[in-house]
């Protein structure tokens, strides 16, 4: 069996390649730039030029023109596969998984082929059950007078499917995707019909010049319906077709790993920069990605790595725009999903899950030779290529001490959190810090990774562990501390300034205090780490002009300035001053701290 099942593919996105899945790009002539590892649908006989209309049957027109060697060809799409697992159970015809692990789904789906595929005559998707017949639902959604016209073809090029056609169209059960696999006898016999009613509607006296670009998809969209008809066709002159009738597996909404599996992106022209945010963080973000790519060097390409989840088209495309001034910078938007929603938060800290999402980052870019991870409260006043080309040796890690967390070597040093009495207790007894490691405790806002030094994804895999089964009051941070803390490389201050007033350092060591202060003369970063300095806050914070000044090249300037005289701000006022006064409490009277607390984020759910 010579097996190839082509993957369409018309942007960047997780490979899924192997002996029998070929990813195709398809559209490939109008692309602005070739996408990796795969072949275009440009090359030989093709309609490479005709994807709008077409879809991903630009994929199939190439395969049935210019593969000769497949003894069975299918089609799926990057983000639609189809579950030669058996994983579903369930009789659902699509399924929307949270996790997807390619290297595991690419060997159970050569294993089923190579043992399964002589025992069917075609694998086509489970019918799909709709509230409307296929009919009404076409016209409901699509310009009705194709449908009505593949009819008329049918019926006069093709009346033996005529009858499967009306039955289709009478009928609520689609078969979506224009997903499937066929012996190569068939396939011919399927494409040599399809391609024809295709392309006489295509070239049929009808009016398109009003159509939607969704709706000049029409070709793929009918060709949704034709192999229904295709299929029924078959089972009513075969009443023996052998079909086996796979669920499809629909990636939209799961994290895919590896997301880059090849080399393709290291060496000197390469910058790599991950970072991650929710739905409330993202105006902030853009702000960052603005003051780190104006000032970024020009000749290097920028790779930047968005882990998201829950943040809905509009708001990635504004964050895009950011990008559009800087032509050598490349976004590449990776769902996180709702990997960490049953992570451990501490009784008096509950950050975003979006904070975790730093340790999936092994899992997703194990290829790569370094890796840096960046805060979205941050503002960039240096180019960021002389924090990423710092020379690490062997150390696996690189961050900035967080200087204020050294101050419990100066004495006790009590939290509110009733799980932590003690902050300088819990860095030895529970993090497993000595005093020189808790000296050079690091912050977690910006970490450069050195992959190359590490087993990457034995690595990921441990911190994934940490993550979902131990209970650390800073969370990530904690982690990374305690795993790294024999192969970690202090950085310049200068990289990760806080903004925190002097008095903030109070507590500090002499020399870190002194190392601190100096970082603040010149730094190429601020950080506005802590709650109570957050220049989005209507207050004045330090160092917060810096903020605005990239902010409002952004498109999200005018929805964080509306939050400055909003009703919300006066209310965010007075949730702050009752924090400070239920702090002051918590403070005096201990015993009262975890009812404070649960009252607490009991106002905050209500309110937010």
């Amino acid at each position: 069996m010579n097996i190839s099942l082509y993957t369409a593919y018309h942007k960047e996105a997780p490979l899924l390649d192997s002996a029998s899945v070929r990813p195709i790009h398809v559209g490939a002539v109008g692309a602005a730039a070739p996408l990796r590892g795969m072949i275009g649908d440009d090359t030989g006989e093709n309609i490479s030029d005709q994807n709008r209309e077409y879809c991903e049957l630009t994929a199939l027109y190439w395969a049935w023109k210019n593969d000769t060697d497949s003894t069975h060809i299918g089609l799926m799409h990057y983000r639609r596969v189809l579950d030669f697992t058996g994983q579903v159970k369930e009789a659902k015809a699509e399924v929307y998984p949270t996790r997807f692990d390619i290297p595991e789904w690419l060997d159970a789906a050569e294993g089923w082929l190579e043992q399964n595929i002589e025992e069917f005559d075609l694998i086509v998707p489970r019918l799909h059950k709709m509230g409307r017949s296929v009919a009404e639902n076409y016209r409901k959604g699509h310009a009705p007078d194709d449908f009505n016209l593949t009819r008329e073809i049918i019926a006069r090029d093709h009346s033996a499917y005529l009858s499967s056609f009306d039955t289709m169209a009478a009928g609520f059960e689609l078969r979506m995707g224009n997903m499937f696999v066929m012996p190569r006898a068939l396939f011919d016999q399927y494409c040599t019909w399809l391609f024809d009613i295709l392309s006489q509607l295509e070239t049929a006296d009808l009016d398109r010049s009003h159509y939607s670009p969704q709706q000049c998809r029409y070709l793929g969209f009918i060709a949704e319906r034709l192999l229904g008809v295709f299929v029924l066709h078959l089972q009513s002159t075969n009443p023996d077709l052998r079909i086996a009738e796979p669920a499809i597996v629909n990636l939209s909404n799961a994290l895919v790993t590896p997301y880059l599996a090849d080399d393709s992106l290291n060496g000197p022209d390469h910058i790599n920069i991950a970072f991650s945010a929710d739905r409330a963080y993202l105006p902030h973000t853009s702000a960052m990605l603005h003051s780190m790519l104006s000032r970024a060097d020009q000749t290097r390409q920028i790779n930047l790595f968005f882990l998201h989840g829950g943040i809905k088209g509009a708001g990635l495309n504004m964050l895009a725009e950011v990008m559009q001034a800087h032509p050598n910078t490349h976004l590449h938007l990776i769902n996180a999903g709702a990997a960490f929603d049953g992570s451990y938060r501490s009784a008096s800290r509950a950050p975003s899950n979006a904070t975790y999402n730093r340790f999936l980052l092994f899992g997703l870019l194990p290829a790569l030779d370094r890796l840096l991870y960046l805060d979205g409260d941050m503002i960039f006043h240096g180019d960021v290529a002389q924090i990423y080309d710092t020379d690490m040796g062997e150390h696996q890690i690189a961050a900035v001490p967080d200087y204020i967390m050294t101050r419990t070597l100066s004495g006790p040093t009590p939290t509110i959190d009733p799980n932590v009495p003690d902050l300088g207790e819990y860095q030895r007894d529970v993090l497993g810090l000595n005093d020189a490691q808790i000296g050079r405790y690091f912050n977690a806002g910006l970490l450069l990774f050195n992959f190359s030094a590490m087993d990457v994804v034995a690595t990921g895999e441990a911190l994934l562990a940490q993550a979902n089964n131990t209970k650390y009051l800073f969370r990530d941070q904690d982690i990374l501390n305690s795993y790294f803390k024999d192969s970690y490389l202090p950085l310049d201050g200068r990289y990760n300034v806080f903004n925190t007033e002097t008095i903030g350092y109070g507590r500090v060591p002499h020399a870190n205090f002194e190392a601190a202060m100096e970082a603040r003369l010149d730094p190429v970063v601020t950080h506005y780490a802590a709650g109570g300095y957050k220049p989005w806050h209507p207050r004045a914070v330090p160092r917060g002009q810096y903020y605005w000044q990239a902010l409002i090249h952004t498109p999200f300037y005018a929805e964080v300035l509306s939050k400055q005289t909003a009703p919300a701000a006066r209310r965010q006022e007075q949730q702050s001053s009752a924090r400070k006064m239920g702090k002051a409490v918590a403070t005096r009277v201990p015993v009262l701290r975890p009812v404070l607390l649960w009252v607490y984020h009991r106002l905050r759910k209500v309110l937010s």
